[in-house]
């Protein structure tokens, strides 16, 4: 028998981090104090972000993608229901970043046509879309749309908007 598939999200919420690669690179407060490997309660999630101050306050991207919902919602950049209208909003990143790409192939409109198909279909399945890029200097900017209510990855996070 075929399990049916997930259903889809209730909305997808936006993230953008330009920074400094240094901080990008530590670790630390990209995560939570808890390795979690298993679906745990929505009150245990909450429980295991409250006690990482340092991760809760960061606005780094976390390590793993879904982990941006523990984050407060403050951070949240846009929210879209639809996913046409949250693949807009990451292409729209991508169009405002790309002169500060420091590589050429991040500037090639081709590849970054093929990418921007990519997430749009990832979307459209009820998935995370995540795209990072070095900057000219020692920047690094991260662009993440992330399903929420129910994220596919971490079905049990709860939203940061309830």
């Amino acid at each position: 028998m075929i399990a049916p598939p997930p259903p889809m999200p209730a909305h997808w919420h936006c993230y953008r981090w330009t920074g400094e690669r240094r901080t990008y690179d530590g670790e630390s407060a990209r995560r939570p104090p808890h390795l979690v490997v298993q679906d745990i309660p929505p009150q245990e999630w909450k429980q295991i972000a409250a006690a990482s101050p340092a991760f809760m306050a960061s606005d780094v991207p976390p390590l793993e993608v879904p982990h941006w919902l523990l984050r407060p919602a403050r951070m949240i950049k846009a929210t879209f229901e639809a996913p046409d209208k949250a693949s807009a909003w990451y292409r729209d990143q991508i169009s405002d970043l790309s002169p500060s790409f420091l590589a050429d192939h991040d500037k090639d409109t081709t590849r970054q046509a093929e990418q921007l198909t990519a997430a749009e279909d990832r979307l459209i399945w009820g998935g995370d879309v995540v795209g990072g890029w070095y900057l000219r200097g020692t920047g690094f900017a991260s662009v993440q749309v992330v399903a929420c209510s129910a994220n596919r990855i971490r079905p049990t996070i709860p939203c940061p908007l309830h």
